[in-house]
């Protein structure tokens, strides 16, 4: 064997440890990238329920607090309501009240006027 034969060889032999080396340490990347890939997928999965749960808590707040406001809203209408009721009573009342003034002056005037035309004739 010549010594250029034995030097390609060997050089040959170099190269295919290299591609092996190499694509051995390709594999081992790999699979630490899909590792990795798992690992985050479970993340995101892990991720997307806390998120959903608190959605559903926050859902959950929002809909006690709109039902109480709600509550809060109607008992605050009816107690306008009988405000409103209890209002147009006491002005019923107090128009009662003034009509009879009114007739009371009116008869004290139309006395007074009838008076007034006695006094005239005499």
């Amino acid at each position: 064997m010549s010594p250029e034969l034995i030097a390609i060889i060997a050089l040959g032999l170099t190269l295919i440890g290299l591609l092996l080396t190499f694509r051995r340490d390709a594999r081992a990347d790999t699979q630490a990238l899909r590792a990795d890939t798992q690992a985050l997928r479970a993340d995101n999965r892990a991720l997307r329920a806390e998120v959903r749960a608190e959605i559903q808590s926050f859902r959950g707040q929002v809909q006690a607090e709109h039902h109480a406001l709600r509550a809060e809203v109607h008992a605050g209408i009816e107690r306008l309501r009988q405000d409103v009721q209890a209002l147009t009573e006491r002005v019923s009342r107090l128009e009662g009240r003034v009509s009879r003034l009114e007739g009371a002056i009116e008869g004290l005037f139309a006395r007074r006027g009838d008076r007034d035309r006695h006094d005239d004739a005499a």
